[in-house]
């Protein structure tokens, strides 16, 4: 609502008040006016989420997710012997369960690295974390510890380095805290029915904080892999610059060298 549009808003009201008939030329009036500032108001609204998605995603989806009817509940699941479980610790559960042999699946894709090939040590400095929390986006969701990000943000120069030491001592101990083990877990649905588990993706949304420390062991996990070219080339998911588009691009250029090569010979 704009100013203008609150403004018509509470004259219209005060008009109705006054005569109390909905009917009367003055309210009629005046309803026709706010009506028509708040339609613009609303479309001026919805452009500039349109506008700043790039910079402010949180914003547009959580305003067409109010927009919508559709509104998708998970469960009753049905486990693999075939029993519906309609309790939400069951269905929890159920779904933990997936996203742990999702996790175990993807571990399974990589070969055993000979001793030359393991990473023996990331170095984290204050540096470093002072470049991730440049990173972070304030209209990001706060995790289970409701640490939100645009206080991380703020509080950078100030929280650097305890927070380093914190990954440094994580890192050297073995040891995760355990408020970074918490999340809040979603399953959303994909396709397919809504009874199997199978057909949901859990998404977690873990501590701030915790997602800077992921960051940095994920970059110097790809650093090393792709230093020591332990990744294929034809690896395109989970990879900076790769993607669904990028692999069917490469797909279709080998076929259509291949044709080419066919229709010479």
């Amino acid at each position: 609502m704009t100013y203008k549009a609150m403004k018509l808003v509470k004259l219209k009201q005060k008009i109705y008040r006054k005569y109390k008939n909905a009917r009367h030329p003055a309210y009629i009036k005046a309803a026709r006016a706010a009506a028509t500032e708040t339609r613009m108001a609303k479309r001026g609204f919805e452009r500039k989420l349109a506008a700043n998605i790039d910079i402010d995603r949180k914003s547009f989806y959580t305003y067409i997710r109010s927009r919508s009817k559709a509104r998708v509940a998970v469960g009753p699941l049905v486990d693999e012997q075939g029993t519906i479980r309609s309790l939400p610790q069951e269905q929890v559960n159920l779904t933990a369960t997936l996203q742990l042999c999702s996790t175990l699946k993807a571990w399974g894709t990589f070969r055993r690295l000979t001793d030359a090939e393991k990473l023996s040590d990331i170095v984290i400095d204050s540096e470093l974390v002072r470049k991730k929390f440049d990173r972070l986006r304030p209209d990001k969701a706060s995790g289970p510890d409701d640490v939100s990000p645009r206080i991380l943000i703020e509080l950078k120069d100030e929280i650097c380095y305890p927070v380093t030491e914190i990954m440094k001592s994580s890192l050297e101990s073995s040891i995760v805290p355990d408020d970074w083990k918490l999340a809040n877990v979603t399953p959303i649905y994909k396709k397919g029915g809504k009874s199997c588990v199978e057909k949901y993706r859990p998404v977690s949304l873990t501590s701030q904080i915790c997602k800077l420390f992921e960051m940095i062991v994920r970059d110097a996990l790809t650093d090393h892999l792709d230093f020591h070219a332990l990744i294929r080339s034809t690896q395109h998911g989970f990879r900076k610059g790769g993607s669904c588009l990028s692999n069917l691009l490469e797909f279709l250029n080998n076929i259509t060298d291949t044709s080419l090569e066919s229709h010479e010979c």
